[in-house]
């Protein structure tokens, strides 16, 4: 917060005049954009939709996507964008990453999300023109905002699903979106490594991917389902494989979780963001909770099965091109909802979820229903 305030008024005070106004008429002039995501995983690959857009009015354009730096490897394939530029957290790096944005010099920045309270000065220390923004409200920048006037861009439409929302930007900047789909390319190397690492436990068996842990700890399935899915599976798919992908801290928990079970891999810490989607983009099908990775592999085609109670899959459910997403949606148990605060995880209302519709699902994407 200290250092929030001592951002915001230096930034009030080299801003003495309004920013400039963008209209959709000033679009064929612009010939550097800064895309900004410095959200989530799941955010990250749900707005990736706009980039296409923007690459298809702005042909001769360059664009940069400024992305935390975790993310950075999955969008170094994707041929929409020039240049990915890494983002290390907030006030991290600060002065290096102000000099490498501004050696940019972009004409557009166009802010993805609606937090991470630096990024706004971050484009406008770029020296970007023209910073947009939807939501234009809910930031105290809203005076660099170039569409701060329109009233369409002030919030996001409730009831709408988070591309949608993410999608109305290019309303305002005068393109037509080409896709609703979110879209992530791995690059061949990553899949090459990846199946060295793998195929000597693999021993080239097929095998689907089990992401049993969410950030948030009331998006999660309780262990002893999870356990028990992983039990049945394996004696009704036996020639399926299981891999549980996850980060270094879940290491241990899915070891434990794995334990026993013939035919159970467990992969968590092993990979950064780029091997763990090489390791979902050769999946059978993917099975995870509301989480950055259900979203990746569905953003990778692959069939998913997505675990959902507390939240709605109406507004943050998995998107995939040619596969069809199986979600299974349960109500909230308690109104309103305290979301992180919840005080009965891990049996909160994702208990309601039970293993033999968890395996049923999973046995369609598999065709071995």
């Amino acid at each position: 917060p200290f250092a929030d305030s001592i951002l915001y008024g230096l930034i009030s005070l080299r801003a003495r005049t309004p920013a400039p106004i963008f209209e959709p008429a000033q679009l064929p002039s612009i010939r550097r954009v800064l895309l900004l995501l410095t959200t989530g995983l799941g955010d990250a690959v749900l707005s990736s939709p706009v980039f296409p857009a923007l690459r298809r009015a702005l042909p001769k354009a360059q664009i940069h996507l400024f992305c935390r730096a975790a993310w950075a490897p999955l969008f170094k394939a994707d041929r929409t964008l020039d240049v990915v530029v890494s983002y290390h957290g907030k006030y991290r790096r600060f002065f290096p990453t102000v000099a490498a944005l501004r050696s940019f010099d972009p004409d557009l920045a166009v802010v993805l999300h609606g937090n991470d309270p630096d990024v706004i000065p971050l484009a406008y220390l770029a020296g970007s023109r023209y910073i947009v923004r939807v939501p234009t409200r809910g930031t105290r920048y809203e005076f660099l905002l170039a569409n701060r006037e329109r009233p369409q861009d002030a919030s996001i439409v409730a009831g709408l699903h988070y591309v949608e929302n993410r999608l109305r930007v290019l309303d305002t900047l005068g393109i037509p979106a080409t896709t609703h789909t979110p879209r992530i390319v791995v690059a061949p190397e990553a899949t090459v490594d990846m199946a060295g690492r793998l195929s000597s436990r693999l021993q080239g068996a097929p095998y689907w991917v089990l992401h049993a842990r969410a950030a948030d700890l009331y998006k999660g399935w309780p262990d002893d389902k999870l356990r028990t899915l992983l039990i049945q599976a394996r004696q009704r798919c036996p020639r399926y494989a299981v891999v549980l992908t996850g980060g270094s801290a879940e290491a241990e928990s899915l070891q434990g979780l794995a334990a026993g079970i013939k035919g159970v891999y467990c992969v968590a810490g092993e990979f950064d963001i780029e091997g763990t989607a090489a390791v979902l983009a050769d999946a059978a099908c993917v099975v995870a909770p509301d989480t950055g990775i259900l979203h990746l592999a569905a953003a990778l085609d692959r069939p998913v099965v997505g675990l959902y109670a507390p939240t709605f899959s109406s507004l943050v459910g998995p998107r995939a091109g040619q596969s069809m997403p199986i979600v299974i949606q349960k109500p909230r148990t308690c109104d309103p909802c305290v979301e992180k605060s919840c005080p009965f995880t891990p049996r909160n209302c994702m208990d309601q979820i039970g293993t033999e519709e968890v395996l049923a699902a999973l046995r369609a994407q598999l065709g071995e229903a």
